[in-house]
């Protein structure tokens, strides 16, 4: 197929990540209002780009009529109907593993951080409580119990970063792998009892929602650390709050929230945190690679070919 098919980016900036588009890409130009946009040229989009993060549900696909594929420039795809892309024939890519790597470096540095007491030690001097020559004691990274919940391409990207550190690795996910040599724990809430950190990687969907509860962060217990870089709806927000608020749970290192974005206001006397904007894996490079193979994704639909990385 080689007629000219009309794309359109869900965020503005996102086709400055095809510097050079085939010459049959036809940008539907979405500026700063995509809901506008929508209202205008939904009738005329045949392929949507995708991030992850916009509600792509029966209702928002029922404003794109003439819709033959989504190409997520993301690893992610809970965000798309899949039922209604099937029902509909829409094809769904996505970009797996290609930020596993970043996503772990952030996991791995607010675990260690939080490990070591970063936040706290930091405090200590914000607040003028370091009074004498001698700094208070902190642990040692070396043979930390730490644990992870779902050993995916992340997991296991974060494990092999934390192994030089020398901390106890374990994990836990709903199936075990022969094949892989750290000691798996066969129930999430053994594996918080017998660790001091937990990294959250676990593929988010209906069976994992607040997979992460206040059982679990009782278990973990007031020395225990919880780093969160798979979705925030696996983990229970209030819980953890009052958790943390309640010194039940050391401190916590979350990049994704429920809903996002979140406020401010919500985390501003939460103590012993670290925040970031669900940027794990949104470094420049990864997102050039990832936006290199939803081109290629594009260009293999639109040709017939099989699609390198397809979810529908």
């Amino acid at each position: 197929m080689t007629d000219a098919v009309s794309i359109l980016a869900m965020h503005p900036e996102m086709h400055t990540l095809f510097p050079t588009p085939p010459k049959r890409w036809r940008w539907i130009e979405a500026g700063n209002d995509i809901e506008a946009t929508i209202n205008e040229r939904g009738g005329d989009v045949e392929i949507l780009l995708s991030a992850s993060i916009e509600k792509l549900d029966k209702g928002m696909l029922s404003r794109f009529p003439k819709l033959r594929m989504i190409a997520s420039i993301s690893a992610g795809f809970s965000n798309v109907d899949l039922e209604e892309c099937r029902a509909r024939g829409i094809a769904v890519t996505n970009a797996p593993g290609l930020n596993s790597g970043d996503v772990a470096d952030l996991a791995v540095t607010m675990l260690t951080s939080l490990l070591l007491g970063i936040p706290k030690s930091q405090n200590y001097i914000l607040e003028d409580r370091w009074t004498s020559p001698a700094g208070p004691l902190r642990f040692s990274l070396r043979h930390v119990p730490v644990g992870i919940v779902g050993l995916g391409s992340i997991g296991q990207e974060v494990a092999r970063r934390l192994s030089p550190f020398g901390v106890d690795l374990k994990w836990w996910g709903p199936r075990a792998k022969p094949d892989v040599e750290i000691p798996y724990v066969t129930a999430l809430g053994d594996l918080a009892d017998q660790c001091r950190g937990l990294i959250v990687c676990c593929r988010p969907d209906a069976s994992t929602h607040h997979q992460i509860n206040e059982d679990i962060l009782t278990r973990l217990g007031p020395e225990g650390v919880l780093v969160n870089v798979s979705r925030g709806s696996v983990v229970d927000e209030d819980a953890l709050i009052a958790a943390l608020k309640s010194n039940r749970l050391g401190g916590a290192g979350l990049d994704v929230f429920d809903p996002e974005p979140t406020s401010g206001k919500r985390w501003s006397r939460v103590p012993n945190v670290i925040l970031t904007p669900h940027q794990g894996g949104t470094t420049y490079e990864t997102l050039f690679a990832q936006a290199q193979l939803a081109q290629t994704n594009i260009e293999c639909f639109l040709d017939g070919r099989t699609l390198p990385s397809s979810v529908l």
